[in-house]
């Protein structure tokens, strides 16, 4: 396999609660392909003189205005391009119009891709099989990931949360189905089920609304929700580019300087195992699966990830601009200039697989 093709890493623990009260006691890493990825960008260190063809001092950017942005504001509304959620408890920040829609069932074909599948969790897709199972995907969207599961394994019962589901209607693309259930709903604020209630439990790509000091909470409310011996995953991508070229790294700069500004986590990938530390009394035979995503480089998943990651950033502007203190054409000259780097740096995301069984019955 070639350095620009995807790359997975594998972590699997098993645990052994009468001899340890860690359940990541012995955690084996087993390297199958590839290396790690590159340090993390240094809030400390400024620009590469190349990065700033933009018009901007590295000063500048080094001493980054990090504005909290709202889009729920009464002064966002003035001057956003993009449509928005109206949940105030809820500090995510990407777009909920339908080009935002759009992007996200492109990153569900390139999840399908790199994972080989709708399910990563082995066990989960034997339980999803059943007719008897329940199954919840927490941040549904549009049902993307749910209509997909349920034409593979139909006689299962599904259910999805989200921001964007009218609390007065059932209003998506899947609502006509008999056997799919979709209510309003914010994992912040407890999901609207009861405990023990679904065999399998899906969330994926939170990071965006997911405060950093949240987090493990969020998946304790997973757990609540699932049966004792049912299975729950959770997929969370790095917002950083890898192997980043003077433009990428310069974005990753500002990024990171904006999101702790929100207080939101970067990293939301590489600290799943930190948050899952957390959950040791409720969890077992858990595994980690982190892969190697590349931007714009000719395999078919580059091909989908350079432009999708495109969208990502630029799905931001209407937020990074103002953190960055840039006009709306410096931020979008940037990001083209990053995905134009892309490939000659060999540039990619990490996605990483969490799946582990719940052990606790409420």
């Amino acid at each position: 396999m070639g350095p620009r093709q995807s790359t997975m890493i594998n972590k699997r623990f098993a645990r052994n609660s009468a001899k340890s009260g860690d359940a990541f006691a012995g955690l084996q890493v087993e390297v199958q392909i590839g290396a790690e990825p590159e340090p993390k960008v240094s809030m400390s260190s400024a620009p590469p003189k190349s990065a700033s063809v933009i018009g901007l001092p590295a000063a500048r950017i080094d001493k980054l205005q990090a504005k909290v942005w709202n889009p729920n504001s009464p002064d966002a509304w003035e001057t956003d391009i993009r449509e928005y959620h109206s949940v105030e408890a809820s500090a995510y920040a990407l777009p909920s119009d339908e080009i935002e829609q759009n992007r996200l069932e492109t990153q569900h074909y390139i999840l399908q891709a790199i994972f080989h599948g709708d399910i990563v969790c082995p066990n989960a897709k034997e339980l999803v099989a059943l007719a008897s199972s329940k199954v919840l995907d927490v941040g549904c969207a549009k049902g993307f990931w749910l209509q997909s599961v349920r034409k593979e394994y139909p006689l299962s019962e599904y259910h999805g949360v989200d921001l964007m589901i009218s609390k007065d209607t059932s209003a998506t693309n899947i609502s006509d189905e008999n056997n799919v259930f979709l209510k309003f709903g914010n994992v912040l604020e407890g999901l609207p089920y009861d405990d023990n209630t679904f065999d399998f439990v899906h969330q994926r790509f939170l990071t965006l609304g997911m405060p950093k000091d949240k987090f493990s909470e969020s998946l304790q409310e997973l757990v609540r929700v699932t049966k004792a011996g049912g299975w729950i995953e959770v997929i969370e991508g790095d917002l950083m580019v890898y192997k980043a070229g003077p433009y990428s790294k310069q974005l990753s700069q500002a990024l990171i300087g904006a999101m702790q500004a929100r207080g939101l986590d970067c990293y939301a990938a590489t600290n799943l195992e930190w948050h899952a530390r957390k959950l040791t009394e409720h969890i077992s035979n858990a595994e980690f699966k982190t892969i190697h995503t590349p931007y714009n480089d000719d395999s078919p998943v580059g091909k989908l990830n350079g432009p999708n990651g495109k969208a990502a950033f630029l799905a931001l502007e209407d937020w990074m601009h103002k953190s960055m203190g840039v006009t709306r054409e410096e931020y979008r000259e940037l990001v083209e200039n990053c995905v134009t780097e892309w490939a000659e740096f060999n540039s990619f995301a990490q996605i990483r697989a969490f799946y582990f069984q719940e052990n606790f019955n409420y």
